[in-house]
């Protein structure tokens, strides 16, 4: 039994020599091939095969789940790693499809890196751009294209049982957007690849660390964790969630930072998506059940890059910093989460754009990798990512992205009158008045139908979805999904200036002061002439004594409401006072702030006309749930 299976080995290891023989090509530092220094790769991959053994993990030991997107030199990836590899981690390499045909798997890779440990593993990159193309060619369904690409994958020799799985890469901004039919058919091609029970990883495009304007992106990723139909159903697909956060080195290697800050700095970016599903409403419950339990805080290690993974076109003394901090803080926000398995990993694409010598290139991306190795293995035994002195190197101009911290708080949809003030005539409709949802003052669709309530201050008022009717005091109006907005008429009996608030069903309230100029007084009848009588000779009698008329008492000005809402980082508050159906100037009013049920401020203001007292933070404010109170002094 053993020449048998010893004549086997040497096949595998004559087809291994054979694939790595080959030099690369002119290029091939961007061009899809197993290894940049084939010949050194085989000696190293000979050694691991020949010396495997299990090693148990020692008590303490953090576990982990690595998964590199590799757009080439994967084999090298994967040996470097095996060489320092944690004893508790679990190591998942992507193999590219074939260039020529992306809808192909790539084949005599997959036992490679299986060889090389039983904690070391091939994953087949299922292009969705590729597969596109075939569903586009009528070639079948999305399903039948995840289905087809499974087969694929296990005729490349791909082995599911043995350890290997599927990457789809990747989930485009068009899913985030929900855009036409992307989510739809994002489902059926994950529903085909895990078609026979084994999940795998999705890479999701996500955008760079250095964004100046997060606040669409914001809006949309919060649309989009709102989709509980997406995220129940990818949940019985998905393995890894890798949301692709290509950081920047100009945004980490801030100088006279500390290592904490850094991490810090990082682990929001890292963290994000996960963050913001965690600070979500309960719409959101779908998507914190998928991703507290497969999100991957996913790094950058492509090197030496000027764009598309991110800049990191620094010396690699530089990037083995940079990989150093991004483990560190994958592994601080794993903490923070409480997750019982740190899911971290990292892109890998050497590029060399600095007109390296070839042996030069070859160097210095080793020594990536092997740090890279290294911070994985230390940092799950005890020891921090970045010791003995990682996470410190400067680099001029560089300086932290604060804009990452908004993700930890949910920035609420709110309702807005995005029609001016109408001035109308006592009892004569007015309108359409439009009420739209926006989000950090975004005009924002609604993932599930949104319900307005209407109503005014004015007892006169009344309301309709049409100018003819029919009327009533108060409204319900629904907003659709896809939709954004809704409009209404409005008339009163009475005059003076009512204020008109809509309030969302979730407690989100605008108002907006409306004129009702008063019917004009009816003059009285002029007298009629009539025929004097003689007067009676009567002696007069004394008039009764009348009761003084007690005089009405003047309406005492009240809170009729208080909007709190977060622009631009600054609460704004402003409080709607009313005396009656007046709406009075002058009046004094103390308003209270609170973050999170505590008072962080009180303040007076006097209205203005129309009864309306405001108060803005004079500065940015931090991440947290504002709520404000009025009272009229």
């Amino acid at each position: 039994m053993a020449a048998p299976g010893g004549r086997v080995m040497k096949r595998l290891l004559l087809v291994c020599a054979l694939a790595l023989a080959a030099p690369p090509a002119a290029g091939a530092a961007v061009k899809p091939v197993p290894s940049l220094t084939p010949a050194a790769t085989h000696a190293l991959w000979l050694k691991l095969t020949r010396s495997r053994r299990t090693t148990l993990a020692a008590a303490g030991c953090r576990p982990a789940r690595v998964v590199f997107y590799a757009q080439t030199d994967w084999l090298r990836l994967a040996t470097k790693l095996a060489q320092q590899a944690s004893p508790c981690a679990q190591y998942y390499i992507s193999v590219p499809p074939l260039a020529a045909d992306k809808t192909q798997a790539r084949s005599g890779q997959a036992a490679q890196i299986r060889a090389l440990g039983s904690n070391v593993h091939a994953l087949d990159e299922v292009s969705y751009s590729g597969w596109s193309g075939w569903v586009s060619a009528g070639s079948g369904t999305w399903y039948d294209a995840g289905v087809t690409a499974r087969q694929r994958m296990a005729a490349a020799g791909f082995d599911a049982a043995a350890g290997d799985t599927w990457a789809m890469n990747e989930l485009s901004s068009a899913v985030r957007t929900g855009a036409g039919n992307a989510r739809r058919n994002a489902l059926d091609f994950l529903h085909g690849l895990a078609s026979d029970g084994t999940k795998g990883v999705v890479f999701a495009a996500g955008v760079g660390q250095g964004g100046t304007n997060l606040t669409p992106y914001k809006v949309n990723l919060q649309d989009w964790l709102q989709d509980g139909g997406f995220w129940s159903e990818a949940a019985a697909y998905v393995s890894d969630f890798a949301q692709e956060n290509y950081g920047d080195i100009r945004t980490y290697a801030v100088g006279g930072s500390t290592p904490a800050q850094r991490r810090d700095a990082m682990a929001q970016y890292l963290g994000h998506e996960l963050a913001l599903a965690n600070a979500g409403p309960g719409a959101t419950a779908s998507a914190r059940a998928l991703l507290n339990t497969t999100y991957v805080s996913f790094g950058n290690a492509a090197w030496a890059w000027a764009s598309a993974y991110g800049w990191t076109a620094a010396p690699s003394d530089t990037m083995q910093d940079f990989v150093s901090g991004q483990i560190d803080a994958a592994r601080a926000f794993a903490a923070s989460v409480s997750a019982p398995v740190d899911r971290l990993g990292f892109a890998w694409a050497p590029s060399n754009t600095q007109g390296l010598s070839t042996t030069d290139f070859d160097n210095q991306t080793a020594s990536i990798l092997d740090r890279l190795a290294a911070a994985i293995r230390d940092s799950g035994a005890g020891t921090s990512a970045c010791a003995p002195s990682w996470c410190a190197t400067a680099l001029d101009g560089a300086a932290f992205t604060p804009a990452w911290a908004a993700f930890s708080a949910w920035t609420p949809t709110v309702p807005v009158f995005t029609t001016a003030p109408v001035t109308t005539a006592a009892a004569t409709p007015a309108g359409p008045l439009t009420v739209q949802l926006q989000t950090s003052s975004i005009a924002d669709n609604a993932v599930a139908a949104r319900t307005l309530t209407l109503a005014s201050t004015s007892p006169g008022a009344q309301f309709a979805t049409a100018s003819s009717g029919p009327w009533s005091p108060t409204l319900q109006v629904t907003i659709a999904p896809g939709s954004n907005s809704a409009s209404f008429f409005y008339r009163d009996t009475a005059g003076g200036t009512p204020v008109v608030s809509a309030t969302l069903d979730d407690g989100n309230a605008t108002t907006q002061i409306e004129t009702v100029n008063a019917p004009a007084a009816t003059p009285a009848p002029a007298p009629t002439a009539t025929t004097a009588a003689p007067p009676a000779t009567t002696t007069p009698a004394v008039p009764p004594a009348t009761p003084p008329v007690a005089a009405t008492p003047k309406p005492k000005p009240h809170v009729v409401s208080v909007h709190t809402r977060v622009v631009a980082h600054h609460v704004v508050v402003t409080a709607t006072i009313a005396a009656g159906s007046a709406r009075p100037a002058g009046v004094h009013v103390a308003i209270r702030v609170r973050r999170n049920g505590k008072s962080i401020v009180l303040v007076k203001r006097t209205t203005v006309r129309g009864g309306v007292a405001t108060w803005r933070s004079p500065k940015a404010v931090a991440s947290g749930r504002y709520s404000a109170t009025a009272a009229v002094r």
